[in-house]
This record gives structure tokens, sequence and C-alpha cells, in this order.
């Protein structure tokens, strides 16, 4: 069995690796880099899902149940935390000695081959700023960046990008501390907020997480957002060099002349040394503004230029599943949404509210029963932002039910929300109304299958 002493020049010998939910955003993106090198690569995932038929068409054999003979001459398996490790997919290759490697430290020896790894983190935002650096590097011709994205990026049809350049751009997820092994140069932190609440059980948990990984950036820099509190909080215990951006007042980053024009800014970035560029953004929302400067704050500190992160920026059309237009059902345009968490929800109704549409309807999944419970009231509070709410059944994820936690039941308890049974009947609800508006499918589960359901056949 080949060692693991040197990672690199363990995949130079192109070992056989196999990947425990290979059908994972991340995961698939993992795969794909490893056949690149040139590896035997297959895989374990119990979902059959377009990114499994993605890895199949590529060569890359995907299996959804457990047979020994998989395991046979494999040198590495890589896993997701939505594993369990009493699963037998995972305690029978353990059982062998198979070296066992959790995906977050697989990616992380990935991103050390590169000078300037670049690490998006934070409660919300990490996909779409992601996206825009993407942009901005893809823009600057002596750049030719490495991209790990949570999210298909339409402009490269994907969530990664396999380049051959210095800089390596990944998104840095806090869920069971996974972003700590990875080796950021800039550590990005937009937003810090108490989520995840099966594993951090207080938000200070979450800030000490946060403080653990931007320290990692001690031969770099921390970038901060100046308008987030816990950003700031973060800011304060870290030992690394900090670098703060603010779309409200001045900062190392900031903007000016802050425009909208029906829920689109546009807006100047200045530095201390003065005007940046000047930009217009081509996707909604004021957290678009935030996003964007910490975008640009990443790439000024790497060295891109001005002009790369202005056409960067302008050129960026959002990533899938994060308000993405899909088409029509009946008289209101459809959009799917993939937050989850409520500051996502009311940054992302509150932009859509900007956007001129007489009637917004919002179908909403529940991600996990511990976060819809930690959350009720706010999720409540931020969808009460729509004009009508639908609740679907709680994706459960890696959860097992708690008692009264139940979108029927929760509906039944409020106001504002209503329950109106499986995917099937939710979409034969929408197909009846006959009304002009936005129809937006919202949450990081099963939803999206709803607007597959719904759409007019003329738009799919």
């Amino acid at each position: 069995m080949k060692k693991l002493t040197n990672f690199f020049n363990f995949l130079e010998q192109k070992p056989s690796i196999f990947f425990l939910g290979i059908g994972g955003v991340s995961m698939s993106s993992l795969a794909f880099t490893a056949k690149r090198y040139g590896c035997k690569v297959s895989g374990y995932d119990a979902a059959e899902s377009d990114t499994t038929a993605k890895l199949m068409a590529e060569g890359i054999p995907v299996y959804r149940d457990f047979d020994e003979s998989r395991y046979k001459g494999v040198e590495l398996v890589v896993y997701t935390g939505a594993i369990r490790e009493d699963d037998v997919v995972f305690s029978y290759p353990k059982s062998l000695g198979i070296p066992m490697m959790p995906r977050a430290k697989f990616l992380g020896l990935l991103m050390k081959q590169c000078k300037n790894p670049i690490g998006v983190s934070g409660t919300h935002g990490k996909s779409s700023t992601t996206g825009m650096l993407s942009s901005i590097f893809m823009k600057a011709e002596d750049r030719d960046p490495t991209v790990m994205a949570g999210a298909v990026l339409p402009e490269l049809d994907s969530t990664y990008r396999l380049g051959d350049g210095e800089d390596f751009l990944f998104e840095a997820c806090e869920y069971q501390n996974s972003f700590l092994d990875f080796f950021p140069h800039l550590a990005v932190v937009l937003n810090v907020e108490h989520d995840h609440a099966d594993f951090f059980p207080t938000l200070e948990d979450v800030i000490a997480s946060f403080v653990k990984f931007t320290d990692i950036a001690k031969n770099g820099y921390a970038v901060f957002n100046r308008d987030n509190e816990g950003a700031m909080e973060v800011a304060s215990r870290t030992v690394s060099p900090k670098f703060f951006f603010s779309a409200k007042e001045k900062a190392d980053l900031w903007c000016e002349d802050l425009r909208e024009e029906k829920g689109f800014y546009a807006f100047d970035i200045h530095v201390e040394s003065g005007l940046l560029c000047s930009v217009k953004l081509a996707v909604p929302g004021e957290h678009s503004v935030s996003n964007a400067l910490a975008a640009a704050s990443a790439a000024y500190l790497s060295g891109v230029n001005a002009e790369a992160i202005r056409q960067g920026l302008e050129a960026f059309r959002g990533v899938k599943r994060r308000f993405e237009y899909r088409g029509r059902c009946n008289n209101m345009e459809v959009f799917d949404d993939y937050a989850h968490h409520p500051d996502e929800i009311r940054a992302t109704l509150l932009a859509t509210k900007k956007l001129g549409y007489p009637h917004v309807t919002v179908v909403f999944q529940p991600h996990t029963y511990t976060r819809t419970r930690a959350y009720w009231a706010d999720f409540v509070s931020s969808l009460s932002l729509a004009d009508e709410v639908i609740l679907a059944d709680i994706y459960p994820a890696r959860e097992a039910p708690l008692p009264g936690i139940e979108s029927k039941l929760l509906a039944e308890k409020s106001d504002t929300l209503t329950y109106r049974g499986g995917f099937e009947q939710i979409a034969a609800y929408l197909r009846s109304l006959d009304r002009e508006g936005l129809l937006l499918i919202m949450g990081a589960g099963t939803i999206v299958s709803l607007t597959d359901l719904i759409l007019d056949q003329k738009t799919k």
C-alpha cells in the first residue's frame, strides 16, 4: 500500500481512492480533481442525482449499496461528515486498515501546493462571494485560479475549476470545525451568526471556531466585514494581520456613492490610496454589495488589478440556487434559492421586495430539526416579509425527528404560515393560482425537485 507521508507524492503514484458521499457538491469536485491527477476514482452515495450521473459519465463508478469487493485495492477512503462511523460503508474499510481521510483534510492538503489559498467563510454568502472572487480572478490575464465552490458557478457549469496558477479559491465551512483543516493565506469572514445548533451549542462556540480559522492566516491576512458584529468579535481576538471592508463606513476598503435601482446596486470602491473602481452589479440585494466588497478585498490583497476587479464583479450573474431564475408557473416567475438560515431568508426577501413584483409567494423547506427548533421565531419573522408562505416538510439531513418539530404542527400555530402537504399537493395548489408575481422556492434540502413539478413546459 502506498504511504501517505507526502500527500502529493502519494497522488503522483496514481492511487485508488474511494469517496464516501461522492454525490455531494464538494466531494464530487474532489473526486474529479483526483481523477485529473490520474488516480483511480470510485465512490458511494445513497442518493442518485445529476451529480452522480455526471460522475459516471466521466468514467467514475458510483455505487448505491455496500459490497466488500469494491474496496479491493483501495488505498485511501475520503469521507464526508454525513457518513456515520457505524455505517458499514465506513466501518468495513476502516477494519481493513485502509487510510481514512475526512473531506476537509483532503481539500486542505490539495490547497497546500498553492502560494495563495483564499478561504471564504461565514454563516451565509460563501458561495456567492466565492463565485464573485472566481469571476474576478478569471478576468485577470496573469491568473489561472483553482476554484472549489459550494454551488454550481454558471460560467464554469461546475462547482470547481482546476487551474495551473498559485491561487486556490475555496469555500470554508465551519460545520464540525471542518475549515480548521484548511490553510488559507487570506481568510475572509463575511459574517458570524449562530447556526448548526446540533454542533455549536452557543454563538460563543461559533466565534471561538472562527477565531481558530482566522489564526491560520497569520502569515497573510484575515479579512473582516466591519458591518457584522460577530465578524468584528472574531477580529478582536485573532492573532492574524487584519484587513476590514465596509458598505457603511470608511475601512481599509469601502464603498461610496451607493445607488439602488429596482433592487440592483452601483457604487464606487475605495481604498486608502483613493478610488479603486466603480461597479454596477448584475445580482440584486444589498447583501450582494457586501459580498462584492469582500471579494474585491481578497483580490486587492492578492495584487489583482482594479480593471479585473471591476470586470469580474460586473460579469458575475449569480450561482446555481442563489436567487436563480427557473421559469414560469402560470403568471408567476419562479426562482430557486438555497437560503435556510433566518438571516439568509431575510436578506433574500428584502432584495426581492425591491424588484417590484405585485405579490411574493414563498415555499420554504426547513433544513434539519435542530435548526428549525433553535431559530423558529426568527424563521417566522423573516418569512413574514413575503405575502404568502407555504411550509414544506422538514428536510432531516443527518437527524432524527424531534417531538413537536413538524411543519404541519408549526404552521398550525402560526397566523402567517400554511401547510399544504407534500410536494405533489403543494405543486397542485401553486398551479391552481392565477395571479401575477414572484414564486420563490427556498431551502437547502430536496425542495429543488418541487420546481420541476410546477414549471410551465415551455419554460423548462
